[in-house]
């Protein structure tokens, strides 16, 4: 059983979306970095509504529309089993926010949670939309959209339905998610939380660079050869893999294909970026501890063209493409309660920094100016 509930929702005024989205979409800085979101909040901060509430987040892409159901998830009345995770977690990262979800009452944005399709679910964001129409935001420019609940009988609807639900999987958030239910067991606490439906949403890559470790290319092809098939790519053309057991390879500025061979062929239902990490990063390069190993750099797939700028710029650095895993394999690790290597999946939606937070109370403009140079 999934306990959810409604929460008392923050958004950011004008001044601070500008200041906010200077990095994500101009990708720079600004001369206010070393403000908290909170201090922002206090300085522009003004609340939603003042009520309790749920509310429908909608991102209108390319690819369609995607819709999920942003609430607080009631830890005290939900199982920690019920929430599958799939990622571990760094005990001093988990340490830190659990500091600060004692000391701070707002969370700066939700988890995301995945559910199985529920038809009913569906139905019940379609009536919210169609009754209503989004708040006013300055995200919408951008195509993020959100959809306020207040009916008392509505939201109950919402949390019946979610009491049915006998698991939903962790896709983002495992550090503050561990943190909460630390800090439950002295405190009742809940945890905002974005929840979408498996059908919605879509999962990307995260491809690796390694660097700082000397490794010749006979001994690299020969240890390879244990496991892979080892093709030169034509033309020397950046490489992404177009199927699961395929893994692209960059080594000293050329690009191979990677095929898991007959002799490996009980490894063929592993998750390729378990596979990656088990026998090539740690058993020939290793890396034994990629959460820590400051050799082992991850770019998400979004993020392709810096990943290739990076092996341009260090070519005795070893490069590896990957294949995205799917929403069923996502889901099956995580039921299965195997943990798979850190930055193994890049899921969408992806709330913008700064879109969406919350707290036990509504947070009010100060009336001061932030001096923006």
């Amino acid at each position: 059983m999934i306990k959810i509930a409604p929460l008392k929702a923050l958004q950011p005024g004008k001044d601070i979306f500008e200041l906010m989205i200077s990095d994500q979409v101009n990708g720079k800085g600004h001369q206010n970095e070393q403000l908290s979101f909170e201090d922002l909040l206090n300085l522009f901060g003004c609340a939603l509504d003042d009520q309790h509430a749920i509310y429908i987040y909608e991102f209108r892409g390319e690819t369609g529309v995607m819709r999920g159901i942003w609430a607080a998830i009631d830890l005290a009345q939900t199982a920690e089993s019920a929430i599958k995770k799939h990622e571990e977690t760094v005990s001093s990262k988990v340490e830190s926010l659990k500091i600060e979800r004692k000391s701070k009452t707002i969370q700066k944005s939700p988890i995301l949670l995945v559910h199985k399709r529920d038809e009913t679910l569906d139905a019940l964001i379609e009536f919210a939309v169609r009754t209503r129409k989004p708040l006013e935001n300055e995200w919408s420019q951008m195509d993020h959209f959100i959809y306020q609940v207040l009916e008392e009988d509505l939201i109950e609807r919402f949390v019946e339905e979610f009491q049915k639900v006998n698991a939903v999987y962790l896709a983002d958030g495992h550090h503050r998610l561990e943190a909460a239910y630390s800090v439950q067991k002295s405190k009742p606490q809940q945890i905002s939380s974005l929840l979408v439906s498996a059908d919605v949403i879509s999962i990307g890559a995260f491809h690796r660079m390694v660097s700082g470790i000397s490794i010749s290319y006979s001994l690299l092809m020969e240890k390879l050869k244990a496991h892979y098939y080892i093709s030169k790519i034509p033309n020397n053309i950046p490489y992404k893999p177009d199927r699961k057991n395929r893994i692209g390879l960059c080594f000293k500025g050329e690009w191979y294909q990677l095929d898991l061979n007959n002799a490996s062929v009980a490894l063929s239902t592993v998750p390729d970026t378990v596979i990656l990490q088990d026998y090539i990063l740690s058993a020939m390069l290793g890396i034994h501890q990629p959460k820590e190993d400051e050799r082992l750099i991850c770019f998400p797939d979004c993020k392709w063209i810096q990943f290739l700028d990076e092996l341009d710029r260090d070519e005795t650095s070893i490069g590896f493409s990957l294949f995205p895993m799917t929403t069923d394999a996502f889901i099956k690790t995580a039921e299965k309660g195997e943990f798979l290597p850190p930055k193994s999946t890049w899921i969408a939606p992806k709330i913008p920094k700064g879109f969406m937070a919350s707290g036990s109370e509504a947070i009010v403009a100060k009336g001061e100016q932030l001096k923006i140079n």
